[in-house]
């Protein structure tokens, strides 16, 4: 009989053997489980000491693509410029501002000394509409000569910033 081998399964010669001799298959179970014993402390090693890991394949290296948002273009604090306007009208409640600079929505004025209502606006350069409201009735800038017309058939005062 030959020695056997590390792995379980018969030897091609042990296969012919077991056929043709029957004194193979009479063989003691011990002499049979021996190999298996070698076989389990063999797994047990295996499982101690893990198989080197594969090579992995080269990784390329990718660029990240950063997307830019195009925004259009706002007005930065150091590009706005504070506009003042005054108007004199000591008489008045109240009088606010509106213009194309705040959608049209009335800001109010804060009175200040002999009449004179006034309020800051910052403002990014270029050219706005805007109009008075005193008491609630919209007019004009008298001490601005600069006008477009407001498609209603009166004017609305231009401020050039």
């Amino acid at each position: 009989m030959s020695t056997p081998k590390k792995n379980t399964t018969k030897s091609t010669k042990e296969a012919k053997a077991t056929k043709s001799d029957k004194s193979v298959k009479a063989a003691p179970k011990a002499a049979v489980k021996a190999p298996a014993k070698k076989t389990a402390t063999k797994k047990v090693a295996e499982k101690a000491a893990p198989k080197a890991a594969p090579k992995a394949a080269p990784v390329k290296k990718t660029v990240a693509k950063t997307t830019v948002k195009k925004v259009s273009p706002k007005a930065t604090k150091k590009e706005l410029k504070e506009v003042v306007f005054n108007v004199y009208s000591p008489d008045s409640k109240s009088v606010e501002v509106a213009g194309e600079f705040n959608n049209w929505t009335p800001a109010k004025m804060k009175k200040g000394e002999q009449g004179v209502w006034s309020i800051k606006q910052k403002l990014a350069a270029g050219t706005y509409q805007y109009k008075f409201v005193f008491d609630g009735s919209w007019e004009i800038d008298q001490a601005n000569p600069d006008r477009v017309p407001d498609g209603q058939g009166g004017e609305n005062s231009v401020k050039n910033v």
